[in-house]
């Protein structure tokens, strides 16, 4: 594991028995992506997991457990299942709202669970190993943590 990576925090957000995500369009590309993002100075994975979601999507959440690591040229991203804890799905005030920020289309959407595995959810490693994980263990996913590259 290259320690130059940089780290990022996700968090695997059921509402309303559907996947929290955005959806992008950027660079004539459309995707979907799991909240989250970069690590600030000082704060932990979990901190991160809670800052971003709830920049991005209005939502409290609490993270559980971590379920999948997946390691980039780029970066390390570490998956957190979430629990649901308080907010208003779409309410975000982060960076990605603000106007003339030039990086593309940002709506938050609710994935239905038989959609993952037909939607360009990235990563897609990430995504068929949630689909898997949703098929076989329901919305508690996996015990253990699964490396996924």
């Amino acid at each position: 594991m290259n320690q130059g990576k940089r780290k990022r925090a996700r968090g695997i957000v059921f509402l309303d028995g559907k996947l929290v995500s955005m959806y992008r369009e950027f660079q004539d590309r459309v995707f979907y992506t799991i909240p989250g993002g970069g690590m600030e100075e000082g704060e932990t994975l979990q901190e991160c997991v809670k800052r971003e979601v709830f920049e991005e999507f209005g939502l409290v959440v609490e993270p559980v457990k971590n379920v999948y690591i997946y390691e980039s040229e780029t970066s390390i991203e570490y998956f957190y299942l979430c629990d649901y804890v308080s907010g208003e799905f779409g309410s975000g005030q982060g960076e990605e709202f603000q106007p003339n920020r030039n990086r593309g289309v940002y709506i938050p959407s609710l994935i239905e669970f038989e959609e993952i595995s037909k939607l360009p959810l990235m990563p897609p490693e990430i995504a068929k190993a949630l689909d898997e994980d949703l098929k076989k263990n329901g919305t508690k996913l996996r015990d253990d943590v699964k490396r996924v590259n």
